[in-house]
């Protein structure tokens, strides 16, 4: 049975899709990885497939299912052990639709477990709002993983965000894989600092791994390819493959009740 994992943070820029296409082309090296595209502007379907856009989008699969129908899910292989379902602008019709606010993670849920025996992990870039498709997927999935930069940053965030996963009503924890700092700049005085201060206000919640800020990230997603394709391997490609590693070893280990327990506890002692 397959791993689901959500890239996700309401704030904007945090890196979410360079992200989701970093770690998976990393696991893909080991397991057979599915990313389900999920934000309207489907930045991850257009960074990973020059392909025309496929009759089995995330909307399109998700309209069938609403309609009670079984539609048939065919990824776009971008290699053998990583699939793809690419995103689609339609998918911002669903927010509004009055029968998916009700039933979407019904919808996802069928919609996963039609797929999920196929795959070792898939993994989903969430769109930055917490609307309905968030919610849905919430549901019915794994893990989650918070990206976030150090000028972005904020405790004060983080919780928030937390409080508003804890609400979603699930059929099990979520388990929080952590937060870590993209774009960072390992020389600059400011980012060294918000990182301790994270790093003390939350604890073990903060992945140990940052990615350094790398013009690379941007070239690879424009070249439609890896960033361990390029022939001189570099720095952002060997931290997204630790960070690869390090999300891997914390799966199943702190579930979100244990979080936000811990949060309070942290706070209490202050």
């Amino acid at each position: 049975m397959s791993q689901t994992i959500a890239v996700y943070n309401f704030k904007g820029g945090v890196g979410k899709t360079s992200t989701t296409l970093s770690l998976a082309h990393s696991w893909s090296r080991a397991f057979k990885v599915l990313v389900v595209d999920c934000d309207p502007q489907s930045n991850l379907t257009q960074a990973l497939s020059n392909e025309a856009p496929s009759t089995a989008t995330l909307f399109t699969l998700s309209k069938k299912i609403l309609h009670n129908e079984q539609p048939r899910i065919e990824p776009i292989e971008i290699h053998p052990y990583l699939h793809l379902i690419s995103g689609d602008y339609c998918m911002t019709e669903m927010e509004s639709n009055t029968q998916f606010i009700s039933f979407g993670h019904i919808i996802f849920y069928k919609l996963l477990s039609a797929i999920r025996h196929q795959y070792d992990i898939i993994l989903l870039d969430f769109p930055t709002h917490f609307g309905v498709t968030v919610k849905s997927f919430i549901a019915n999935i794994d893990g989650i993983l918070i990206p976030a930069t150090p000028g972005s940053f904020s405790v004060s965030g983080f919780k928030k965000l937390l409080g508003y996963l804890n609400e979603v009503e699930k059929e099990k924890p979520l388990n929080i894989l952590g937060i870590f700092f993209n774009q960072y700049r390992m020389q600059t005085l400011f980012h060294q600092k918000i990182v301790r201060e994270a790093e003390q206000e939350l604890g073990n919640l903060i992945l140990d791994q940052r990615i350094r800020e790398s013009i690379r990230v941007s070239e690879a997603n424009e070249q439609r390819q890896s960033l361990y394709s390029f022939t001189e391997q570099s720095d952002v490609a060997e931290d997204f493959l630790k960070l690869s590693e390090e999300v891997i070893a914390r799966m199943n280990r702190m579930d979100l009740p244990t979080a936000l327990e811990q949060l309070e506890k942290q706070t209490v002692s202050k």
